[in-house]
């Protein structure tokens, strides 16, 4: 090597070895924790999309409605996007998603896979329209009043997707009332 080379490879090294001894940058400080209210609207999202896609999924077996296992569908995606947005929240705070149904949610999750065909297109539309008339006023609630901004931005995004799955839902109940011929 000559004393070019030398000199050359020192000048290209000098500037790493200078930033393996500056000092890092502090971390950002974590968010501040969450309130109660914060808290719990986190974990009854959670629980209500968990419930949702369990819910949703049943029907592309047990759904005898092309329309009904079209809107199953699209709750599964529309709920997997807004709980894995939610988890993502939660993560930067430190918190957990709640990864289990309820026993009441269980019963009903139970109680609907024992249904097929035109029992369960009724009972499984009656659901989404309960559960999503339900999921309204939390949501609601988090964006006029939550203490977290992603929390706040995250409830009110969602109101839109809760009102047309609420407004599908029951447009789904009053169609799914009259007898369809046997093709």
């Amino acid at each position: 090597m000559t004393k070019h080379d030398r000199w050359m490879l020192f000048t290209v090294l000098l500037p790493l070895a200078a930033c393996a001894t500056a000092p890092k940058p502090a971390p950002a400080p974590p968010p501040p924790a969450l309130t109660e209210t914060d808290a719990t609207f986190i974990e009854k999202a959670a629980r209500s999309n968990d419930f949702i896609i369990a819910t949703a999924k049943l029907a592309a077996t047990q759904a005898r409605n092309p329309h009904v296992k079209d809107f199953a569908a699209r709750l599964v995606s529309d709920h997997t996007a807004s709980q894995d947005r939610l988890k993502a929240i939660a993560d930067r705070h430190g918190t957990t998603l709640p990864d289990d149904l309820n026993t009441d949610e269980e019963h009903v999750l139970h109680s609907l896979k024992a249904e097929k065909g035109r029992a369960f297109d009724r009972d499984f539309t009656a659901l989404q329209i309960a559960g999503h008339n339900d999921a309204a006023p939390l949501f609601q609630a988090e964006a006029a009043s939550g203490s977290d901004p992603a929390l706040k931005t995250y409830a009110t995004d969602m109101q839109a997707a809760i009102q047309s799955h609420l407004d599908m839902a029951r447009t789904l109940g009053q169609h799914g009332h009259h007898r369809r011929p046997h093709h």
